[in-house]
């Protein structure tokens, strides 16, 4: 096999006018090109991170609001039950005091039935005593001596 020089030289010469012409007219648009899809690559990502760190921001932001509500929550739940409690306490003191008021006055409805009981028993004896008194002196007294024995004998009951 016989190497033609010239031929070799040629092509090589052509090649490296190839080489030259791509790097001055193509290769710089197809690196500036490459260049550009690799920062817009790279600004892609940037965003991306950027987008998960906010919305990391934003989860722990509701993350904290959701706390808070479950807190206001619980506050709500304790104030309401305090609220409850303090109600139940003043529906028991009103019981209370209903039963205190009901109480007095069943004991005045009591006295006054007493007094009544006695007043009734007092004329009912008053009564009996009249009359066996007029059957003793089998004569009827006058109004004066009645008056004289009933308080002699109440007098005499009230001591006794």
């Amino acid at each position: 096999m016989n190497l033609d020089w010239g031929q070799i030289v040629t092509h090589m010469i052509g090649f490296l006018i190839t080489v030259l012409l791509l790097k001055k007219y193509a290769w710089g648009s197809l690196l500036g090109m490459l260049e550009a899809r690799r920062q817009k690559i790279a600004s892609s990502f940037q965003e991306i991170e950027e987008t998960r760190n906010e919305v990391d921001c934003l989860k722990a932001k509701y993350d904290k609001e959701l706390e808070q509500i479950e807190d206001l929550r619980r506050a709500n739940i304790q104030e309401a039950a305090k609220q409850a409690n303090e109600l139940a306490a003043e529906i028991r003191e009103e019981a209370r005091k209903d039963t205190v008021t009901l109480r007095e006055k069943a004991m005045e409805d009591i006295e006054r039935d007493i007094d009544k009981a006695n007043a009734a028993l007092r004329d009912q004896i008053v009564d009996t005593v009249i009359i066996a008194t007029e059957k003793v002196i089998h004569e009827r007294l006058d109004a004066e001596k009645h008056g004289q024995l009933i308080e002699a004998f109440i007098n005499e009951a009230k001591v006794k």
